[in-house]
C-alpha cells in the first residue's frame, strides 16, 4: 500500500507554519509529546516511548521514535531505555518496509547540537525514513532546501492508522521468550537485553 503525498511546500512556508502552530518551544520533542505544536499523529505510545509521524517530511512514511523523558545525551539514558528505543526503531523500519515498499530505509539518531532550532531538537530521537529514489542520500533526506511534504488530516490519519496496525502486528510477531531477567512482549527482557540472552 503506497500513500500519495499531496503537496510539496517550500522551506520558508513550512517554517512559518511551524511557528504559527507552536511558536518556539523550549524543547520541540517535549512539545510534540505534550501535543502543544499542532496535530500529533501517534502510531504507538507507552509509558516510556512515543512513535509519531512528523508533519513536515522529506519522504512520505517518515517515522520518529523518541523517549518521553527529556534526554539530550546518550550518557543520561538508561541502557534498557536505549534498547527499547532501538527495538521500536527496528520494528518501525520493518513496518515501513512492509507498508511503503521503499528501496531502503534510513535509521538515524539525529538532533541539534546548537540548541533548539525549528527543524531539530536536542531531545534524543530516532528517524526512520523510507527511501524511494535511487539517488536518495542523507543530504537530500535531511535538508529542507528542496521543500517538505505536508498532507491533510485525513491523509495523515490513513497513514497513521495503517502504520499503527502494522506496528502492532510487527511487535506481536516477535516471540516472547523467557530471559534470565524476565520477559516482555516486544522482544526485550525486562532489563532491556534481547530476549533469550
Amino acid at each position: 500500500m503506497n500513500f500519495a503525498m499531496p503537496q510539496l511546500i517550500p522551506r520558508h512556508e513550512a517554517l512559518a507554519r511551524i511557528i504559527a502552530e507552536g511558536g518556539s518551544p523550549v524543547c520541540l520533542m517535549c512539545a510534540i509529546r505534550d501535543h502543544k505544536v499542532g496535530d500529533t499523529h501517534v502510531i504507538h505510545e507507552d509509558d516510556e516511548m512515543l512513535v509519531t509521524l512528523p508533519r513536515y517530511v522529506r519522504r512520505w512514511g517518515h517515522v520518529m521514535v523518541m523517549p518521553k523523558q527529556h534526554l539530550t545525551a546518550f550518557s543520561a539514558m538508561d541502557p534498557s531505555s536505549y534498547l527499547r528505543m532501538s527495538m521500536l526503531s527496528f520494528h518501525c523500519s520493518r513496518m515501513v518496509e512492509r507498508i511503503q515498499k521503499p528501496r531502503r530505509v534510513y535509521v538515524a539518531s539525529t538532533g541539534s547540537s546548537a540548541g533548539e532550532i525549528t527543524q531539530s531538537s536536542e531531545h534524543l530521537h530516532v528517524h526512520v525514513i523510507p527511501l524511494y529514489d535511487v539517488d536518495d542520500k542523507p543530504s537530500s533526506i535531511f535538508s529542507w532546501a528542496e521543500g517538505v511534504y505536508v498532507a491533510e488530516r485525513e491523509e495523515w490519519e490513513e497513514l497513521r492508522s495503517a502504520f499503527s496496525a502494522a506496528l502492532k502486528a510487527e511487535m506481536e510477531s516477535m516471540p516472547v521468550r523467557q530471559g534470565a531477567f524476565g520477559k516482555t512482549t516486544d522482544g526485550l527482557c525486562s532489563n532491556g537485553s534481547p530476549a533469550g540472552s
